[in-house]
C-alpha cells in the first residue's frame, strides 16, 4: 500500500466542537498516478475503505478468521486481466501469506500458502457468491514496482505468496455493483460523492476492480478499488487534470460527511513520476505547510487547495484538500507540469496497480495541533 505523505497514525483526539477537524472510519480517495519514467502510463482509481465492519458488512466470523491468522498479509478479490502470471481473464481471488527465510523451500512455502488459502475459501466464496476454485500458488519475487512507488509490497512485493482462485471473470460494473450491494450499507452508497465517481469508472470497458482485505491487529482495513490504465500516453502530458481520467466533469465529497467537518476523509491524490528530475508542478491554489509533531502538514484544514510533499524531483506528489468546501472542479484540480513533451521511457516495469491497495489513505495527518484558523 502506498506509504504517502499523508499516512501518519491517527492518535487518539477527543473532539468536542463540530467546527473542529474531526476523522471518520470511511475514507474516499481518488488518485492519478502519471509515470513518464516507467511505464509511461496514467492509471486512475476510486478507493472506498474503512475499518469498521459496519460499513463494510464482511461477515464477522471471516473477519475473524483473517485477522486471527499472521501467516496472512491480505485478501483480494479482482477481475484483473492478469492477476499473476500464468492467469489470464479471469475473476481472482488471491490469499496472500508471508514466506520467511528459513521456513523451508519453493515447495514448502506453496504448501503452506495452499493450506491456509483452503481453510478460507468455501466462506469467501459464500459471503461473496463466487464458485472460485484453486488454480496454482505464486510466489512474488520482484519489488521494482514497489520500489518506484514506495509501496510496502503487502499486495505484490518479493517474499509474499499468493494461493490463487479462479472463476469465471465479470465485467467491473457488473462486479461493482455486485459486490458493493453485499459490503456497502444502502445509507452510505445514497450518500453520492466517490461512490458515484466508483461506479461511472466501472462502466468503461476497460475499467478493473478490485476489493481488498488487509489484516491489522485493530481490525482489517477493507477497500473497494476501481481503476483504468490509459497506456502509453504519460510521456505526452503537460496539463494533468484529474477529471479526465477519471471519466467525471466534477468531484463532490459524500453527503455522509455532512454532520460535521472531516476534511480529511475525502482526498485527490496525485503522483507524477517524471522523467526529467528538474520537472516542478504549478497549480492555481495551494494550501501551505507547517510543521506539527515533527511532521509537515496543512497550515489550515479549512482552506482548499493542493498540498504538496515534493513538487519537483524523482516524484511529485500532491493531495488535494476540500477545506470547507463540498466540490471541485478541473480548474481547481489541473496541474501544469511544463509546456514541452518529455522523452519516451526506455524501458517498461509491470506495476499491479490494479489490485496494488491505497488503503494506507484509510490514514491520515496528525489532527493534533491543526485547527481552522478564525
Amino acid at each position: 500500500m502506498y506509504q504517502i505523505f499523508i499516512v501518519f497514525l491517527f492518535v487518539g483526539l477527543a473532539v468536542a466542537f463540530a467546527e473542529e477537524p474531526r476523522l471518520a472510519t470511511y475514507h474516499e480517495l481518488a488518485s492519478v498516478i502519471v509515470d513518464q519514467r516507467l511505464s509511461n502510463n496514467v492509471t486512475a482509481s476510486v478507493s472506498l475503505q474503512t475499518t469498521s465492519i459496519q460499513e463494510f458488512q464482511v461477515p464477522p466470523g471471516l473477519d475473524a478468521r483473517i485477522r486471527n491468522n499472521a501467516n496472512i498479509t491480505a485478501v483480494i478479490i479482482t477481475n484483473e486481466d492478469q492477476c499473476v502470471l500464468g492467469v489470464q481473464e479471469q475473476l481472482c481471488i488471491l490469499i496472500n501469506t508471508k514466506r520467511i527465510e528459513g521456513e523451508g523451500g519453493i515447495k514448502a512455502a506453496q504448501q503452506k500458502a495452499r493450506a491456509i488459502g483452503d481453510t478460507l475459501i468455501d466462506d469467501i466464496n459464500s459471503a461473496f457468491g463466487l464458485k472460485a476454485q484453486f488454480h496454482s500458488v505464486f510466489i512474488h519475487y520482484s519489488d521494482e514496482a514497489n520500489k518506484a512507488l514506495e509501496t510496502t509490497g503487502e499486495i505484490s512485493g518479493a517474499g509474499t505468496v499468493s494461493a490463487v482462485y479462479t472463476a469465471p471473470v465479470q465485467n467491473t460494473d457488473f462486479m461493482f455493483n455486485k459486490i458493493s450491494g453485499i459490503l456497502i450499507p444502502r445509507q452510505i452508497r445514497g450518500m453520492g460523492g466517490f461512490y458515484d465517481v466508483a461506479q461511472e469508472l466501472s462502466k468503461d470497458e476497460n475499467s478493473r476492480m478490485s476489493f481488498t482485505i488487509l489484516p491489522k491487529p485493530q481490525g482489517s482495513l477493507m477497500q473497494i478499488k476501481v481503476s483504468e490504465k490509459y497506456p502509453r500516453i504519460a510521456s505526452e502530458l503537460y496539463e494533468i487534470n484529474p477529471l479526465e481520467f477519471l471519466k467525471v466533469d466534477q468531484i463532490k465529497k459524500s453527503q455522509y460527511f455532512s454532520v460535521g467537518f472531516f476534511p480529511l476523509n475525502s482526498l485527490i491524490h496525485v503522483v507524477i513520476l517524471p522523467a526529467d528530475n528538474a520537472t516542478k508542478a504549478h497549480v492555481t491554489k495551494t494550501v501551505e505547510p507547517t510543521v506539527k509533531n515533527g511532521q509537515r502538514v496543512p497550515s489550515d484544514l479549512a482552506e482548499d487547495g493542493w498540498f504538496f510533499d515534493s513538487e519537483s524531483g524523482k516524484k511529485i506528489e500532491a493531495m488535494y484538500l476540500f477545506g470547507e468546501r463540498t466540490s471541485a472542479s478541473s480548474q481547481d484540480l489541473t496541474i501544469r507540469i511544463g509546456e514541452k513533451k518529455v522523452a519516451q521511457p526506455k524501458f517498461d516495469v509491470y506495476i499491479l496497480v490494479g489490485i496494488g491497495a491505497a488503503a494506507a489513505g484509510v490514514a491520515a495527518f496528525y489532527l493534533k495541533g491543526i485547527r481552522k484558523k478564525g
